[in-house]
């Protein structure tokens, strides 16, 4: 459904880069700075359990297409990342 998330690129369902579901197309999530807070409410989401670490991987490694939500910043509270707040995709470039 819409605002589904998956990870990609990982070595389990539980590991990768963060795409969300929105408007008929998976998108990437970018965030200022990927912290525990936002892998947190991500592995809740996905029933992962307890997040572990927290990826900031270097631009090129962020993939390419479209972008799902940008300038994610999470309480580490939400019970899903779309109430994080965050920003249009269209805004300013961010960190993935």
């Amino acid at each position: 459904g819409s605002g589904s998330l998956r990870l990609v690129g990982g070595g389990s369902r539980c590991d990768g880069r963060v795409e969300i579901f929105q408007r008929g197309t998976w998108g990437r999530v970018l965030a200022e700075q990927w912290g525990m807070q936002e892998a947190s409410v991500v592995c809740r989401q996905l029933r992962c359990g307890e997040a572990e670490r927290a990826y900031n991987p270097s631009k090129a490694a962020r993939g390419t297409g479209a972008v799902g939500l940008r300038g994610v910043r999470c309480a580490g509270h939400e019970a899903e990342l779309p109430l994080c707040d965050s920003s249009p995709p269209e805004s300013v470039p961010a960190a993935g």
